[in-house]
């Protein structure tokens, strides 16, 4: 088994961290949820999402990378989030520093990275990534977006999961310069 499904959960990066602890895990073992009561996003911003609408995802990796090539991961993982909505023709997709994925000018998915680093050495990660699919309402959030509401389609959670493992194992094989260069030209400006 290289999933672990939940209906409630607290949050899949904690639990994966612990269970990561405990457990010789393989690269992209996963863990999802219906429903986390305490979803994490950056700096300790809180992700809601319905139950039983949305991605909810921790992954575990073992990245073949250097501590310093950190932001390679990050790429590879937007990378692979917006390549996944095109699939889907949800519009306008670009990625917004440091961890949002936009999609018509509103957020659709967030992503946190979690890494444990010895030294010179790279001991995993677990990337969270918070997917709006089939929520349609946002309750106080009002920049959230979902697939369903950019096409007013209903989509298939579990095939979305798949999609997105493909574009991970596929990005993870990209040269760094491929991987800049489609990243920064779906960069939105900052400035």
């Amino acid at each position: 088994m290289n999933y672990i499904k939940f209906d409630t959960i607290t949050s899949t990066n904690d639990f994966l961290k612990s269970y990561a602890a405990n457990h010789k895990l393989k690269d992209f073992f996963y863990v999802t949820a219906e429903y986390q009561t305490k979803g994490r996003g950056q700096h300790s911003n809180s992700w809601q999402s319905e139950c039983c609408k949305n991605v909810l995802i921790s992954i575990f990796l073992k990245p073949d990378l250097t501590p310093d090539r950190q932001t390679e991961l990050n790429r590879i993982v937007a990378l692979s989030i917006v390549k996944v909505l095109e699939k889907f023709n949800i519009p306008a997709v670009r990625i917004k520093l440091p961890n949002d994925i936009m999609a018509d000018g509103q957020k659709i998915a967030g992503i946190l990275i979690e890494n444990k680093i010895n030294g010179k050495k790279w001991l995993q990660s677990i990337i969270g990534i918070g997917l709006n699919v089939n929520q349609t309402n946002f309750v106080n959030l009002p920049t959230a977006i979902s697939m369903k509401n950019l096409t007013g389609q209903t989509f298939d959670r579990d095939k979305i999961i798949q999609l997105l493992m493909a574009h991970l194992q596929f990005y993870l094989q990209e040269s760094p310069e491929k991987l800049k260069n489609e990243f920064d030209k779906l960069l939105i400006n900052n400035n």
